[in-house]
């Protein structure tokens, strides 16, 4: 629940769009307005109610439009979603650095319920019935008869739908206050036995767990710490209760720099694939599958948002920890990426689209739940990867989120122009 709270505000607005739009003036340019020692908890806490009050008032306000620069605004909506954008942005360098004194198996939960975030607006969005459409017969002033694609009315308005949302809201906020009074939280560095000792403790803690990795026990373990840690072997000793670090000044580390190369390897590949999940995929996801007709648009929504928590599980089960099969999957993830983005180019009239529309419709379905569900799997198996390789498991995960970030920022620097200047992609009639 925790972990559905990152993104789902503002994937409650997306997914509602179709709505806001057809009922504010902006219409359909609407979605074109869109290191200090602190203590996390209370800070995520904070946002967390911020996030959950911001979307009361998306419920009760969204309607509401000002004056403002010569025509009527959506000011409510367009403020709202701003500040929530500022939640969700900064769930990625918060709230993922912060799973990091907690179980590691609580970490595949958090990416659990990110992919909640965006599978309950969707669904919810299905039942609502938004973006359904009739064919109407439509008779011009000039005489002429014309099929037009007609939105039929949601089965439940605007207003319940932003509820449920802020219900939810409440629910997540509410599952962060009993996981960090209740969670099974990791042992603390500064937590002892009165003679300083706890942080020597930890260390050999995480070079043990480092050594499971690979299932290495006995005097191995050590040896394999040294191979997967980027920093320099330590030498600790207990001096007057306390840790002392005795690893001589620029001591070489040639395995030190080998691990580098893996780490910055896999952060390219986390970039990567949270560009294509978080912008790529869902800019040009709707022109590749309703080319074929409304209900491949929906089974392939659906289906893939249900893949995503699905898939955030195997890495409890299936953990390679090789370069080479971690880059292969990146690779045929991005393949799949490719191939929606080829489909979304070539509509009104994709292949298959004429000659073939079942394969068609079944081969993008296919392809939209493979890739979301090898997305998915990635950045959750990755994520815990990189946390696990490393002692200072609350730094990988902070730069892991960051370059999450940094991946998303780039896919949408490339696909705004292409969708909304260029014009690259083009929607097929449903009425055709």
């Amino acid at each position: 629940m925790f972990g559905s709270s990152t993104w789902l505000t503002i994937n409650a607005i997306w997914v509602e769009l179709s709505l806001y739009t057809g009922i504010l003036p902006e219409g359909c340019v609407l979605h074109k307005c869109a290191r200090l020692n602190i203590k996390k908890p209370p800070l995520i806490l904070c946002l967390l109610l911020f996030s959950t009050i911001s979307m009361l008032f998306l419920a009760l306000f969204w309607e509401s439009t000002f004056f403002v620069f010569g025509a009527q605004r959506s000011v409510a909506i367009i403020l709202l979603t701003f500040l929530m954008a500022l939640v969700s942005s900064t769930s990625n360098v918060l709230f993922l650095p912060f799973m990091a004194v907690f179980h590691p198996n609580y970490l595949t939960a958090y990416f659990v319920g990110m992919s909640l975030s965006s599978l309950v607006p969707s669904v919810l969005k299905l039942v609502q019935g938004v973006g359904n459409y009739e064919c109407l017969p439509i008779v011009s002033p000039n005489g002429t008869l014309t099929v037009t694609a007609v939105q039929t009315e949601p089965l439940f308005h605007v207003r319940l739908y932003n509820l449920t949302m802020f219900v939810w809201m409440c629910a997540a906020t509410l599952s962060f206050a009993l996981l960090y009074w209740k969670g099974r939280k990791m042992p603390s560095p500064d937590e002892g036995d009165g003679n300083g000792t706890a942080r020597c403790r930890l260390s050999a803690e995480s070079l043990r767990k480092a050594a499971e990795l690979k299932g290495l026990v006995g005097e191995a373990a050590e040896d394999e710490w040294k191979e997967q840690s980027p920093l320099k072997p330590k030498k600790v000793v207990v001096i007057v209760g306390k840790c002392v670090d005795q690893t001589p000044p620029n001591s070489p580390s040639p395995a030190g720099e080998k691990d580098k190369l893996r780490f910055w390897t896999l952060i390219v590949c986390l970039s990567l694939i949270c560009a294509e999940m978080n912008t790529i995929i869902p800019s040009v996801h709707s022109y590749a599958t309703l080319a074929y007709s409304l209900l491949t648009y929906h089974w392939a929504l659906t289906l893939s948002n249900l893949s995503h928590p699905l898939a955030n599980f195997l890495p409890l089960w299936l953990k390679p920890h090789s370069l080479r099969v971690l880059l292969g999957l990146t690779a045929i993830c991005t393949v799949g990426t490719a191939f929606i983005f080829v489909l979304a180019l070539q509509s009104p009239n994709p292949i298959f689209r004429d000659s073939a529309p079942e394969i068609g419709s079944a081969l993008v379905i296919v392809l939209s739940i493979v890739t979301g569900f090898l997305c998915s799997y990635l950045r959750t198996h990755i994520t815990g990867l990189i946390r696990g390789e490393h002692p200072d498991s609350e730094s990988r995960l902070f730069w892991c989120g960051f370059f999450m970030q940094v991946g998303s920022f780039l896919g949408a620097c490339v696909m705004f122009p292409l969708v909304n200047v260029f014009k690259v992609f083009q929607k097929r009639d449903p009425c055709t």
